[in-house]
């Protein structure tokens, strides 16, 4: 097991499409485009869901929220569609009242901790 899979089996990934969510099961170990690869989107599908809409995960009660490849803060819009499931993700018990929710990512080194850009 690599560092970034062991990453990624810790958190739950989620991607925030125009019909509904996505969320990765626990322990997914993966990347959001196999996780959209693995629910049937074709890689050019894939590559578009992943440079336009809300995506993310959730790791020790905290909400990370991020868009394209490079990690970004939401745009506006994705920001109003983000907001709208805060809500959902609270009533799962996957955002407690002390968790916070952060807007985009500072990329680092594989297996280093990325650290947000700011809160949401």
């Amino acid at each position: 097991m690599t560092i970034e899979s062991d990453f990624h089996r810790k958190r739950q990934a989620f991607i925030i499409l125009d019909a509904g969510i996505l969320m990765a099961r626990n322990g997914f170990e993966k990347s959001h485009i196999d996780m959209l690869r693995q629910s049937g989107f074709s890689e050019e599908q894939s590559v578009s869901i992943i440079e336009s809409q809300p995506r993310g995960f959730i790791l020790e009660g905290n909400l990370y929220f991020y868009q394209g490849n490079g990690f970004l803060c939401l745009s506006d819009r994705n920001r109003q569609k983000a907001a709208s499931y805060i809500p959902f993700f609270q009533s799962l018990g996957l955002l407690p009242e002390h968790g916070k929710i952060y807007n985009g990512m500072h990329v680092g080194e594989v297996g280093e901790k990325w650290q947000p850009i700011s809160e949401f």
